[in-house]
């Protein structure tokens, strides 16, 4: 004869449920619990390619912001080797659009890339594919420009360029795989236990 197992209140949900009668107890994983502090911590529970696209949209927005600080103070950006190419295509008419330095929109865009990269759901993927390859488009518009049009190369927008690329392919990839399964809690099963 199978006992009646004893239910969490919701008040205060047990670990263990004890089967009455029978002096055995089963685990079971209780209601989940649901918060700021619990959404925060299921948001860092999370798998590599997630942690590979946030870590591509940090470097992203340290890049822009940077190139933004020297565009908007007037100086030369710091280029390797010595070279000028950084400040040539800085005092172009290509790097601002409207009045507005390009660095800026690169702020915008790196920023709405790493936020997407912290909401779960096939919505933020979805936007995480489609920002990527709007970023990747305007570096190759701007990489265009430069070797065909400034003839100078600016090797902080290379560096950007490389982080829209590698965006492009995590955030595919998060995207024809789906929603991991890190962090997530599996709703509670009570089987009785029959008696030996």
């Amino acid at each position: 004869m199978n006992a009646a197992l004893t239910a969490p209140t919701p008040d205060r949900p047990p670990r263990l449920a004890r089967a009455r009668g029978l002096g055995r107890f089963i685990r079971f994983s209780g209601a989940p619990r649901t918060g700021p502090l619990t959404r925060f911590a299921g948001a860092l529970r999370t798998d590599r390619l997630t942690w590979f696209s946030r870590a591509l949209s940090l470097t992203g927005l340290a890049i822009s912001a940077y190139l933004t600080v020297t565009y908007l103070s007037h100086q030369a950006p710091v280029c390797f080797g010595g070279s000028r190419g950084c400040l040539t295509v800085e005092q172009s008419r290509y790097a601002r659009v409207g009045g507005v330095p390009l660095p800026i929109f690169g702020l915008a865009g790196y920023t709405m890339l790493f936020v997407s990269a912290c909401i779960r759901g096939q919505r933020a993927r979805t936007a995480g594919v489609l920002l990527a390859g709007v970023a990747i488009a305007a570096s190759a518009c701007l990489t265009y420009l430069e070797l065909n049009v400034i003839h100078a190369l600016c090797y902080w927008c290379v560096a950007s360029a490389t982080c829209a690329t590698a965006h492009v392919v995590v955030n595919s990839a998060r995207f024809v795989r789906g929603e991991p399964n890190i962090g997530v809690r599996q709703p509670a099963v009570l089987v009785p236990i029959a008696p030996d």
